[in-house]
């Protein structure tokens, strides 16, 4: 998918200390990167990264790269400004870079990566380190909800089965008062409300109707009255002869 990012990066802070002993290096690899900034209405992110020197290090750089999710992990992008070494001047006690990105696509996820190396006096690089961001999401903590016929059972009175729905909710955020709407055969047999549903909940539902022939029909929140990451897959239809028996 084509995608237009535009970049700023800021120096935010070099600090003209200079590191004589190695007493005054912190030997826990001091870096770190953080999310400053997460913006939906924006759709942009803010990083900033911070490095302190290393026993005998004289010059300090740092690359940021950003990622976003995909089905198989985190993918690195590329935008402009992105992917340069940053240096800072010899001798500084603190450095640290601000990497605003714009342009970030609704729907994804994205993290900064940073890379770290360290250099003594003659260039020579004595450590490298790499940390990630927390996650900026482009989107609302919305619930995402889903119904689906998965079995029937005959009642006492003729022509009439109890249909099992099961109803889930695989989105991050609750959802309360869910209607859920049976159709068999083409016909709206009846909406039932689920009073609530937290993140990762799944709840079997029963509602009575007719006996069906051709395929049977469950909808989670058929007119669209609550909010959801994904409206795509409320729905789902099944055969007759797939739906399981008792």
């Amino acid at each position: 998918m084509p995608r237009r990012l535009l970049t700023a990066l800021v120096l935010i802070a070099a600090t003209a200390a200079a590191v004589t002993s190695a007493s005054a290096a912190d030997p826990q690899v001091p870096v770190r990167v953080k999310l400053k900034d997460c913006s939906i209405e924006g759709a942009s992110a803010l990083f900033v990264a911070h490095m302190r020197p290393v026993t005998g290090s004289d010059r300090m750089w740092l690359r940021f790269k950003l990622l976003e999710k995909a089905d198989a992990g985190f993918r690195s992008l590329k935008a402009p400004g992105l992917g340069r070494w940053r240096k800072s001047k010899p001798g500084v006690g603190v450095f640290a870079y601000r990497q605003a990105v714009r342009g970030l696509e609704a729907g994804s996820l994205y993290r900064a990566e940073v890379d770290f190396r360290w250099y003594d006096a003659s260039a020579n690089i004595i450590q490298t380190a790499r940390r990630r961001s927390a996650v900026c999401r482009q989107f609302d903590v919305l619930p995402n909800l889903t119904a689906t016929p998965i079995g029937t059972k005959a009642m006492s009175r003729q022509g009439v089965e109890r249909y099992r729905v099961l109803v889930t909710n695989e989105g991050i955020a609750p959802a309360t008062g869910v209607p859920v709407r049976l159709t068999v055969d083409g016909d709206v047999v009846d909406t039932v409300i689920v009073p609530a549903l937290v993140p990762a909940e799944r709840r079997v539902v029963i509602i009575p109707g007719p006996a069906c022939t051709s395929s049977v029909e469950a909808q989670a929140d058929p007119d669209g009255v609550i909010v959801e990451s994904s409206e795509s897959d409320n729905a789902h239809e099944v055969s007759c002869a797939d739906l399981q028996p008792g």
